[in-house]
């Protein structure tokens, strides 16, 4: 082992820059976490390069890895076993010749691979005359005749929690000496990603999900719905399927920017070069693609896959992004809050209108198509709204012996018992939901025709989805979660409250070949590892260091008080008489005393927001701009780095005066 951490220390790692000692220490420490199949906990601060020193290691030993499998596809067993000489001959023989040919059909596969890479490239660039939007792209589809297992290389997951922050990581591959020849592509939601603006106009995510299937399926005619109801009988047979030729005849909606063979071509073209979310929008609303399946298509091909922390953590969420773990690296970012964040992917919360819909739909369809089901099908669907009923029922009856109470919070025991789902096997229904579509076929089944078509309904789709959620949480542990019925005046709901972050995370533990967790601050450490990582019995590292600035470079002092008044910055000691005003005449004292650059911060953009404001009244913004210029940050920015960027500018141009921004 301390052979091996010497032949890191001595290996070259590639870097833009001359790297800090704590940023080599960071990329041996991670280069041995992977190769060692462990767990490791990296505490950086901000300030020491954490993502550019992630970046360098991480993919250093991907590139490293990758050559080492090509060597051993070449590699021969020429052992030696009791058998006769000319009968080890002829095994070396037959091993050789079956390498070569494995390996003539993997250099095969990537040939085709890169063609369609290059392809898509130059047919993307071409993009920008609309006259080679519709162009002919048949000859592309003779190159997918490849099995996507085989496709599916090893690569790394990075998460994080915001989509900024994803886009930031982007930027930092840029800058890095990988910045080039390594395949990215970046998950988002639809939200994010989606460039329909029928969609995107929607402001609720759950509308935007379920309008983007309504266009990418689009509704069957009649005739064509009442032809699938005789299907109804089979558990495996989505009703939702549409027939293009009978759609197109119709003149149904659809989506212009999903087709299949824009949407492969477009996969391809992200995995030819590094881009944004930002970028990835731009380009597939100039080629008429959708950049939300597009970058879901180049998940097998790119070596990494960067995602938010939902995706990642959900069970359901992976599979439908074909997120495969198998001997892959996971790498969490901001991983300080990880716990909560977990447990607040698998909470759950069912509002009463959305479950009063989901059993009108169930009791259509149930009417429409009962004649039709199999026996064992129709007690399941029956089932099913009998216990959306109870839950409809429970905060129906839900009444409060104070007038001031308006929740409960209930074990799941508890739950079941006043919702009488105690005796229900809810697993069964889970797994009918899921085999038979049943969230899909009541999809078309409106409730109310005459509703104003101002009003945007949420389909029954995601509630069902969130039905047969609840229940199977239901199916955990009694100290696994807590179930709160809520009762307000014009909002009732319940929610099921997760407290076991260990089970959702063990399968990252025992499927990766390494998983990192890291940011800023780790503390307390012995909470993630109690909680998140001890079950698995895998050897943990901890890499922690420092800040990079010189301990004499900083000075901290603390204020408690003005010249009259003490500095509060709680919601309710910021709104007294004076005391922002008071924060603003110490900034006109520091920033006569300070040269150079002076950083201010605030708990949140509404404090910002009330001080600047109070500071503006009071004339103390126009005394300090005469001195230095100012800049602000505001809610809702995207990226700070243009203002960050303007503030640098500043500094640099007034370095020969004492005093700068």
């Amino acid at each position: 082992y301390n052979e091996y951490k010497s032949y890191l220390s001595m290996s070259d790692f590639p870097f833009p820059f001359e790297p800090y000692k704590v940023q080599k220490d960071f990329m041996i420490s991670l280069y041995d976490t992977i190769e060692q199949r462990k767990i490791g906990i990296f505490e950086s601060p901000t300030g020491t390069g954490k993502s550019l020193s992630i970046i360098c290691g991480a993919v250093k030993w991907l590139k490293d890895h990758q050559k080492k499998q090509e060597n051993d596809q070449v590699a021969v067993d020429v052992g030696t076993y009791n058998e006769p000489d000319w009968v080890n001959e002829q095994y070396r023989e037959q091993k050789i010749r079956q390498m070569k040919h494995e390996d003539a059909e993997r250099r095969e596969r990537l040939a085709r691979r890169n063609k369609r890479i290059l392809k898509s490239r130059k047919r993307f660039k071409r993009m920008e005359d609309k006259e080679n939007t519709n162009m002919d792209t048949s000859d592309s589809s003779s190159d997918e005749d490849t099995d996507e297992a085989d496709n599916y290389c090893t690569k790394i997951f990075y998460c994080s929690r915001t989509h900024s922050q994803l886009s930031q990581f982007i930027h930092e591959i840029q800058k890095s000496p990988y910045s080039t020849g390594l395949k990215v592509t970046v998950l988002g939601s639809r939200s994010n990603l989606c460039v329909n603006s029928d969609v995107t106009k929607l402001k609720s995510n759950a509308v935007i999900n379920e309008k983007c299937l309504e266009l990418r399926q689009s509704k069957a005619s009649r005739k064509n719905k009442n032809k699938n109801d005789k299907l109804a009988s089979s558990p495996m047979v989505d009703l939702t399927e549409d027939d293009d030729k009978s759609e197109r005849k119709n003149g149904k909606p659809r989506c212009p920017y999903y087709s299949v063979q824009r949407v492969r071509d477009f996969s391809s073209y992200v995995c030819s070069e590094i881009r944004d979310i930002e970028s990835l929008v731009v380009q597939g609303r100039e080629a008429m693609a959708c950049p939300y399946y597009g970058t879901r298509g180049a998940v097998a091909e790119a070596e990494i896959v960067l995602l938010p922390y939902n995706m990642l953590l959900h069970k359901q969420q992976r599979q439908a992004l074909n997120v495969k773990l198998t001997d892959n690296i996971v790498i969490i970012d901001e991983a300080h809050n990880l716990i909560e964040t977990i447990n607040e992917v698998h909470s759950i919360a069912l509002h009463k209108k959305d479950i009063h819909t989901t059993s009108r739909k169930l009791s259509l369809y149930l009417r429409a198509v009962k004649a039709r089901l199999k026996p064992i099908n129709l007690l399941h669907t029956k089932q099913i709204l009998h216990c959306v009923q109870l839950l409809y029922k429970v905060l129906d009856s839900l009444h409060f012996e104070e007038s001031n109470q308006t929740s409960c919070l209930l074990t799941i025991a508890e739950f079941q018992q006043k919702a009488d789902l105690a005796d229900i096997n809810l697993f069964n229904l889970v797994n009918y939901i899921k085999e038979s579509h049943l969230s899909s076929k009541i999809q078309g089944y409106d409730t109310s025709p005459h509703q104003p078509s101002c009003e945007v309904k949420i389909h029954s789709r995601s509630v069902l989805a969130e039905v047969s959620s609840l229940f199977l949480c239901l199916t955990n542990a009694d100290n696994a979660g807590r179930v709160l019925l809520v009762c307000e005046e014009d909002n009732q709901y319940i929610r099921y409250i997760s407290l076991n972050c260990e089970d959702p995370f063990k399968p990252l533990l025992e499927n990766c070949r390494a998983v990192v967790l890291a940011g800023g601050t780790m503390e307390p450490i012995g909470e993630v590892k109690q909680q998140l990582l001890l079950s698995s019995g895998r050897d943990i590292s901890v890499f922690s260091c420092g800040h990079v600035i010189p301990p004499q470079n900083i000075l901290p002092l603390t204020l408690s008080h003005g010249t009259k008044v003490e500095l509060n910055f709680s919601f309710d000691g910021r709104r007294k008489p004076g005391m922002l005003t008071e924060v603003g005449n110490i900034l006109l004292e520091i920033i006569h005393l300070i040269p150079g650059g002076v950083v201010c911060f605030f708990p949140s953009y509404q404090c910002l927001s009330d001080c600047k404001a109070v500071l503006l009244k009071d004339g103390i913004l126009d005394k300090i701009s005469k001195v230095k210029t100012l800049y602000f940050d505001e809610a809702g920015r995207k990226n700070s780095d243009d203002i960050l960027g303007s503030y640098a500018s500043s500094i640099q141009r007034a370095e020969n005066n004492p005093n700068s921004v």
